[in-house]
């Protein structure tokens, strides 16, 4: 009997071992037979009852039912109300036409988890044209959408932290610059509408000098604290020390520094990890911990960098501290990001919390430097030129 498999022979069903010797079959449905039972994808052929007359093994991992189970069963039976699976069927069988590429999902009766497939169902034709059966092939794709949901919520944590990102510098820029800006705007409207006497002019523009240097100073910090120079061209030690002397004026908060004398130069990517945990850190603890002093170490030991960042405050609520250990979720994006950049550099991440926070990051060198990019210095600098 003629088939769309270009064979003309009935579809042998499954076989169960055993049940028939090889030379009971043609050729032709050895060699059909082997392609389907070792097929890694799912492979079935359903009656116009849509029940099953034969099942390999790939289907029955996917189902959780023994091949041989399947026989007879309908498809509803075995895979419950998966969407939309019956329908298309159907409609295979009335329009005489293949459902290709369909989106499966749901809850098969036999496993716990919700999964997704992609379906295609053939109709298979007597001599006459008349559909007696549905072949099916059936990929699994539930670890490829897990992976699409974890990038769709790395996506959207990441322009979270863009969007705070600039947020921040946006706040700096108002905090900062935009006083000065608005007293500059003043003295020279001053300047421009009023006869003022020289000795007052004088006085006013001096002034006015002042301010426009306190905008090219703020620039320069807002500058710096994107990305320090210091960073490229002395290593992450220097830069680390110009952070927290800056740290100090514009916070009040009391720093203490641990710097490791021969620290010397890390891979770059490490230096720039570190230094954003390190940044991270600190705007937390000036935003929400409200603690008097910080204490910033910061050394390398056995192929391994470490950096730990104390503050004195009020801590993480204990609830929110065991959401981001189990999860990596703490309510915002600071210490996920923080854990994310880590683990992208071979590292971990720990965060705990007692009398005040401990944030700690460590980095194995061995592999951060088979990984870094050779750094590009500025013509006539060198990797000596750090301050160990």
């Amino acid at each position: 009997m003629p088939s769309t498999l270009g064979l003309k022979m009935e579809i042998p069903a499954y076989f169960p071992r055993g049940w028939f010797a090889p030379e009971a079959f043609s050729e032709p449905q050895q060699l059909l037979a082997a392609f389907f039972n070792s097929s890694t994808v799912g492979l079935a052929i359903l009656d116009r009852q849509l029940r099953f007359q034969a099942a390999n093994g790939a289907l029955a991992k996917m189902s959780g039912v023994p091949a041989g189970a399947h026989l007879g069963k309908t498809a509803q039976q075995i895979f419950g109300d998966l969407e939309p699976l019956e329908v298309t069927l159907q409609h295979v069988l009335a329009t005489t036409r293949p459902a290709l590429d369909v989106g499966l999902s749901g809850r098969l009766p036999k496993r716990a988890e919700v999964g997704h497939w992609i379906g295609n169902f053939f109709p298979i034709k007597d001599g006459s044209g008349k559909v007696k059966q549905i072949g099916t092939i059936v990929v699994e794709v539930t670890n490829q959408k897990k992976l699409e949901k974890s990038l769709h919520s790395l996506t959207a944590r990441l322009l979270q932290i863009k969007d705070d990102e600039q947020r921040r510098i946006a706040r700096e820029l108002h905090d900062s610059l935009g006083q000065y800006y608005v007293r500059l705007k003043m003295n020279l409207d001053v300047l421009s509408r009023h006869e003022l006497e020289p000795d007052d002019k004088a006085e006013l523009f001096a002034q006015s000098m002042q301010v426009l240097d306190r905008c090219i100073s703020e620039t320069r910090t807002i500058s710096y604290l994107l990305h320090p120079p210091l960073l490229d061209e002395a290593g992450l030690a220097s830069a680390v020390r110009w952070y927290v002397d800056g740290l100090g004026q514009r916070s009040g908060i009391k720093v203490n520094l641990y710097v490791q004398q021969d620290l010397g130069r890390l891979p770059e990517k490490v230096e720039m990890g570190l230094f954003r945990v390190l940044q991270e850190s600190v705007t937390n603890v000036h935003r929400h911990a409200n603690s008097p002093a910080l204490d910033i170490r910061l050394g390398r030991k056995s192929d391994q960098v470490t950096l730990e960042v104390r503050d004195y405050g009020r801590g993480i609520q204990p609830a929110q501290l065991k959401r981001f250990q189990e999860t990596n979720t703490s309510g915002g994006v600071g210490l996920a990001g923080m854990r994310e950049r880590i683990h992208e550099l071979g590292g971990w991440l720990d965060v705990r919390s007692d009398k005040g926070t401990i944030v700690t990051a460590k980095i194995p060198l061995t592999r951060s430097r088979k990984k870094s990019i050779t750094r590009q210095h500025r013509k006539g600098k060198s990797a000596k030129s750090d301050v160990a």
